[in-house]
């Protein structure tokens, strides 16, 4: 079965973590955030169901973010105002983020391992 894997593919961490599913023999489609940002109303869907603070799809340490000055609005922000925000620019997004073959969001960023999902 395979996942959906987001990326940059510049990005080191992105890469690290790619190499770490690859290792686990995961299957992954990879997409590119910078060349093919996700639709709002995807992203607007992951809002919704993941679980996760709207705050943590945000690529808090990158320039856009620090241009928009983004730290102090996205408390303020609608899930679907936020949901347009991330899919203006992929660079806004939080990288990588990994999905299952259902679209559910499984992991956002790669601070841990993968091994704990039970891939």
């Amino acid at each position: 079965m395979t996942k959906t894997f987001y990326w940059y593919p510049k990005c080191s961490t992105c890469r690290k973590a790619l190499s770490e599913l690859e290792a686990l023999q995961v299957n992954v489609d990879k997409i590119d955030l910078k060349t093919a940002p996700p639709k709002a109303d995807l992203i607007l869907s992951w809002l919704e169901t993941s679980g996760f603070d709207k705050r943590k799809f945000f690529n808090t340490s990158g320039m856009r973010y620090r241009d928009l000055g983004l730290k102090d609005k996205i408390d303020k922000m609608s899930l679907l105002e936020a949901a347009d925000l991330l899919a203006s620019d992929g660079m806004l997004i939080k990288r990588p983020i990994l999905l299952d073959e259902t679209g559910k969001v499984l992991q956002i960023g790669y601070r841990a391992t993968y091994a704990s999902l039970s891939l």
